[in-house]
């Protein structure tokens, strides 16, 4: 009778030799393109309708350990992006009952596919029972994160309220202290165009087993330009005076004047005072009133730029009159 096993347990030892090998090269090839990293997170719990409610864990956060691709591990480090949750469930205890023991496990541990839970610790917490109760809290505007491409930002969100399940003695705190719910942040980064986005509405604090309902909010992202067109006013400016080309010395009746420039608000900011002069002087066939003084123009002239939209000099005409020699002595 021929025996089918008997060619494979001739060469049995170089099988299991090459089998070896073969769990030696994938154990390194899995070391290689894999990567840890341990977070602290604070445990969260559903719990199922009754009338005790949970008031928190002891200890309130728990160690997890990841283990994914390089992609996945450097997820976990991006400012904005969801992080990962522990969510246990409760049944509801006794009532003589103020606390039960509670295990950790992997599969508690809300992540995204591509990471594994290796190792938790503590794998055990206690939790505490208040009894149960409903308020209702608003919400906040999101905490903002990264900048724009262009103006600033504005969300609103929808609903502004929301329905919170807990301890009684949790939510009159919460009461007392006006407290508000805060989303999820919201990274803006680089973006220029408007958009909606679902947000998850954060926990009260990490000390109850909170219901939340709804558990998100819709956002609606804006961008609003910033006015970028400003008016600055430079007063006391000294007003220069041309000589006149027949010799003939002028001053001004007023020696200051007020300019105001409109532009781009950048290029304005840069402006320094001095940099800004008017001058005004006497044409060669201006006629002198009776009293020898003449009416002139005054000129602007600013710092070099093509950002200015308008400039105006107030007064924008100045009478100038003629300097005797007695006063050029003085």
């Amino acid at each position: 009778m021929r025996k089918p096993f008997r060619g494979f347990l001739k060469d049995w030892p170089w099988r299991v030799a090459a089998l070896g090998v073969a769990l030696v090269v994938f154990l390194g090839i899995r070391h290689s393109v894999s990567y840890t990293q341990t977070l602290t997170l604070a445990v969260e719990a559903e719990t199922v309708n009754g009338t005790q409610a949970l008031t928190g864990f002891e200890p309130g956060v728990v160690s997890i350990t990841f283990r994914g691709s390089e992609a996945a591990i450097r997820k976990l480090s991006v400012p904005g992006a969801e992080p990962p949750r522990i969510r246990v469930k409760l049944k509801q205890p006794s009532a003589d009952a103020p606390s039960t023991m509670v295990t950790v496990s992997p599969r508690d541990v809300l992540r995204d596919d591509g990471l594994r839970v290796v190792a938790v610790s503590p794998n055990k917490v206690k939790a505490f029972f208040d009894t149960r109760d409903t308020r209702w809290f608003e919400v906040a505007e999101p905490i903002i994160t990264g900048a724009p491409a262009t103006g600033k930002v504005r969300v609103s969100i929808e609903p502004k309220r929301v329905e919170v399940t807990g301890s009684r003695s949790l939510l009159d705190e919460l009461e007392a202290a006006q407290t508000k719910l805060t989303p999820a942040i919201l990274d803006v980064a680089n973006r220029a165009e408007g958009f909606q986005t679902v947000l998850r509405v954060l926990p009260p604090d990490s000390r109850g087993g909170w219901t939340l309902k709804p558990e998100t909010v819709r956002a609606d992202v804006q961008f609003v330009r910033e006015e970028s067109v400003q008016e600055r006013v430079f007063e006391q400016v000294p007003v220069e005076v041309l000589q006149s080309p027949d010799g003939a010395r002028y001053r001004p009746l007023q020696r200051m004047v007020t300019v105001r420039v409109q532009g781009e608000k950048r290029e304005l900011e840069a402006f320094k005072p001095e940099s800004i002069r008017v001058v005004g002087g006497v044409p060669a066939q201006a006629i002198p009133d009776a009293e020898g003084a003449v009416w002139s123009e005054l000129e602007l002239f600013l710092p070099c730029t093509n950002r200015v939209t308008r400039a105006t000099i107030d007064p924008a005409q100045m009478r100038f009159v003629r300097v005797r020699p007695r006063e050029d002595e003085e």
